[in-house]
């Protein structure tokens, strides 16, 4: 999770299996938001509240071994990222949620 300016900003990981069911979600703690969003073909344009892009499992597999594979908040008995980065994935989705409300209370993931 990142500020800026006053505005909240959470990534959100999703695997995809193979019928485009989400299987889990996983919230990453540092990793860089705008580095990402350079990267990648995010939807949507910069300042858009929410915006997603698909990747390959060998891909988000080489972002976690970059940026850790840890959560943003650590819940006991949890998989790790590396443990559900799985062969049998799709893709992982990668979603940057923007809120002014830091709580994300009411933030539709």
């Amino acid at each position: 999770m990142q500020k800026s300016s006053g505005v909240t900003e959470l990534l959100v990981l999703s695997g995809i299996d193979a019928d485009g069911h989400v299987t889990w979600i996983f919230v990453p703690g540092g990793w860089d938001i705008g580095a990402l969003e350079s990267r990648f073909p995010f939807s949507g344009h910069a300042s858009a509240p929410r915006r997603n892009v698909l990747v390959t499992v060998a891909v988000a597999r080489e972002l976690a071994r970059v940026y850790g594979y840890h959560p943003l908040l650590e819940l006991p008995g949890k998989p790790s990222l590396d443990r559900l980065l799985s062969d049998d994935l799709a893709a992982v989705k990668m979603l940057i949620a923007r809120d002014q409300d830091a709580t994300f209370s009411a933030m539709p993931l």
